[in-house]
């Protein structure tokens, strides 16, 4: 069990990361920079742009970062899936990179909180709804800068019935609004592990 680690969150859109920003009072630390970061107390947050290249490179960015050592990193954004409901959130328990046939599978007891998923992560938008699970662009390139070593948790944005082409920033922003509660919870929950 970590006593008070620190929170690092990677997300690909500006529409994902205001709610969180002024949901915990973040401030941006750094005037310029490829990857804006955002901080306040023990708690991070980069902004990586969309794609899993972007999501690495700005995970290992974040990683660099003298006070980042010794947290728990969480990728949190939108995706896309076949069935479930506009605003499900999952944690990814299996996540799979659709290219490289890579998976990282994260044992996690947070089930109560949020469901487990399958997610995988695409080079490109795709809105057919027929594959398995969640899918997203980024998930993947977060894993693979952190040795596997984070949390991938994913609000459904879009599915059959409501596809992904008409997304709005605003809609985005409102679906991880509502989450916030969860979201804190997800953090009380792994800070206690």
């Amino acid at each position: 069990m970590m006593s008070n680690p620190a929170f690092n969150f990677i997300v690909a859109l500006p529409a994902e990361s205001k709610p969180l920003i002024a949901h915990f009072g973040l401030k941006r630390v750094q005037p310029d920079g490829m990857f804006p970061i955002y901080q306040k107390g023990a708690i991070s947050l980069v902004r990586s742009g969309v794609g899993k290249a972007a999501s690495a490179n700005a995970t290992r960015f974040l990683l660099n970062h003298p006070w980042q050592k010794e947290s728990i990193w969480i990728n949190l954004g939108i995706a896309g899936h076949a069935t479930r409901p506009i605003g499900d959130m999952i944690l990814a328990q299996q996540t799979l990179d659709e290219d490289s046939q890579r998976t990282w599978k994260i044992p996690s007891n947070l089930n109560s909180l949020c469901e487990l998923e399958r997610l995988t992560t695409l080079s490109k938008p795709e809105f057919d709804y027929t594959r398995p699970g969640a899918f997203d662009m980024e998930a993947a390139g977060f894993l693979s800068a952190l040795e596997g070593n984070g949390y991938c948790l994913k609000i459904i944005s879009d599915n059959r019935l409501n596809p992904g082409q008409g997304i709005k920033a605003k809609q985005v922003s409102q679906l991880i609004r509502e989450q916030l509660d969860n979201i804190d919870q997800l953090m009380h929950q792994l800070s206690s592990q």
